[in-house]
């Protein structure tokens, strides 16, 4: 049995040492993580147990809070302007349960691209594919980008849960980074699109109110992911830039603690560039996960579409392409608003598109509760069940599974020595062998 020994000279740490034999099909590994990597888990680690403290739950709470009553507010009022709200009078209208219950199919879907992008990414960092595991993710990743203010604290947990459920500190980091890249490069490109093709575009009587929402949203959102590249791209230069502008930002008392968001924009801007790094050397799937990424948006964004369908009825699948950037419109006009969920902007810039084309006001409410709660309850829903499975069952079944697997390897390395030391024994007394 040969063993190797690796050193990782960019990192200062240092050790990673491993054993295989092809023949006997044995494999182990024993290593020290990188500083690095160790800090990265440490800061997520730090930023779950903030999040989890009493302090952080009663500010989400009280953030959910202002979220129902802003939103309570909104279909007040367009409650109050509307014709008849009851159940009855919707079920017996142009209404489709059937296309109703395709959005949920359609939604469930979305859920299962996600998963799939995250699983690739998974089993490209540790060779092994953990689809339930990708599913938790990225359902938990959802759920906590939604109760914290800018969406700040679902890559943190993504982080904290992938190293507590197996994976080591560099795979824990890049799948969530990598996801994140990809997402922003995508998101990116179709937004441009959509700000080319919207903004000329007749769209109501307010759409001239909500252009420069829209503007703000996508500026803010492109500058960040080509502010990143130019930065990875030449750390010289960015190290320079950043400094300037978090210095211009301090100076003018919008910034107040210059080294915390300097160590912050650093880190960023590396974890960045060791992501497009690592795709640079696997093309394949990058393309892969571009692919499923436009894909994921534009299933993402039709949900508008479906809402829309159920309420008049049948697919027109002619305002498909129109209701699609309605959504893209919609997300960028509330993308800048650091309530959970860009709550009320959202809302209204809702209400204020699709007024052009539903047919009534009752229609035009009953449109913006199935949307928000496709776009939002739902995904509330789904991470707390799974939060509720993992604190009753999910939790100890892992630990189950964590000590079998340990016993496996225990019992495989036994077996491999005791073969190894009856093969030297064979090579040492071959005389005493039948």
């Amino acid at each position: 049995m040969k063993y190797k020994v690796k050193i990782y000279k960019r990192d200062k740490l240092l050790k990673y040492a491993s054993g295989t034999s092809k023949e006997r099909g044995f494999a182990f590994n024993l290593f020290t993580l990188p500083k690095n990597f160790q800090k990265n888990i440490d800061e997520a680690e730090q930023a779950v147990a903030k999040q989890k403290s009493k302090k952080k739950k009663y500010i989400s709470l009280i953030f959910f809070v202002i979220n129902l009553v802003i939103i309570a507010v909104i279909l007040g009022v367009q409650i109050a302007k509307a014709e008849d709200m009851s159940i009855t009078t919707l079920l017996n209208s142009t209404f489709s349960t059937s296309i109703f219950l395709a959005m949920l199919v359609v939604w469930a879907l979305s859920m299962m691209i996600e998963s799939f992008r995250a699983n690739i990414l998974i089993k490209r960092s540790t060779g092994k594919s953990r689809p339930f595991l990708s599913y938790k993710v990225c359902a938990l990743g959802r759920y906590y980008d939604l109760i914290t203010p800018m969406a700040t604290g679902g890559q943190p947990f993504q982080i904290f849960y992938l190293a507590n459920r197996g994976l080591n500190a560099s795979s824990a980091i890049s799948v969530p980074m990598g996801r994140y890249v990809v997402n922003q490069i995508v998101l990116s490109l179709v937004w441009t699109i959509a700000m080319i093709v919207g903004l000329p575009m007749d769209l109501g009587p307010n759409f001239a109110f909500i252009k420069p929402l829209c503007v703000i949203g996508w500026f803010l959102n492109f500058v960040l992911i080509v502010g990143v590249v130019v930065l990875s791209v030449n750390q010289k230069l960015g190290k320079k830039l950043v400094i300037w502008v978090l210095k211009f930002l301090q100076k003018i008392k919008i910034l107040k603690n210059y080294e915390k968001q300097y160590t912050r924009v650093i880190k960023t801007v590396t974890d960045f560039q060791a992501t497009i790094k690592n795709f640079a050397r696997a093309k394949g799937t990058f393309l892969l996960l571009v692919l499923s990424s436009f894909f994921y948006i534009f299933i993402a964004y039709s949900m508008a579409f479906l809402v829309y369908s159920s309420l008049v009825g049948f697919f027109d699948f002619s305002m498909w392409p129109y209701i699609i950037l309605l959504g893209m419109l919609i997300d960028m006009a509330a993308s800048f608003v650091p309530l959970p969920g860009g709550t009320g902007v959202s809302e209204l810039t809702f209400t204020t598109l699709f007024a052009v084309i539903l047919a009534n006001s009752a229609m035009l409410v009953w449109a913006l509760i199935f949307w928000k709660f496709m776009t939002y309850y739902i995904y509330l829903l789904q991470g707390i069940l799974i939060l509720a499975y993992d604190n009753f069952w999910g939790n100890q079944k892992y630990n189950w599974l964590k000590k079998k697997w340990e016993l496996e390897a225990e019992s495989m390395n036994f077996t491999q020595i005791k073969l190894h030391e009856f093969s030297q024994s064979k090579k040492k007394n071959p005389k005493k062998l039948v």
